[in-house]
């Protein structure tokens, strides 16, 4: 057991020893990368911030009206006096209405979802380029 391990070592000093081969001259890296692609790599970074902000704003809009129009339709239902029907009704009238205007707010947010997705993808592919930027 020990003399395989003296054969190891031995074939790592000449392995070590060996003289390095020339790396071909199309597989060798670029040391820098383009200002083009920094650039734009940090204006990607900046908007998709800037998109997921505006998501949580969005989300933000529309959790706060629907909480509203909960509230409000609480407030008709059991500050009414009056039978089960009507209380009802008083309650869904600010609910149907408040709550429907709330709906607006999911278009922004299912394209504001589709220009992060987007972004993601442009993202990636710009970090391909700077990844393999020898190649290109």
């Amino acid at each position: 057991m020990h003399q395989s391990a003296d054969h190891a070592s031995g074939v790592k000093t000449q392995l070590l020893q060996r003289a390095p081969q020339k790396v071909p001259t199309f597989a060798k890296p670029k040391n820098e990368v383009s200002q083009e692609l920094k650039e734009e790599l940090a204006k990607l970074i900046v908007l998709l911030a800037r998109e997921r902000i505006f998501l949580y704003m969005h989300c933000g809009i529309f959790l706060t009206a629907n909480l509203f129009g909960f509230y409000v339709a609480m407030r008709c239902y059991n500050g009414y006096i009056g039978d089960e029907m009507t209380k009802l009704i008083m309650a869904l009238t600010p609910l149907l209405f408040i709550n429907a205007v709330a709906l607006a707010c999911l278009a922004p947010i299912k394209g504001t979802k589709r220009e992060i997705a987007r972004l993601k993808e442009q993202l990636t592919d710009v970090k391909f380029r700077i990844e393999y930027r020898n190649v290109f």
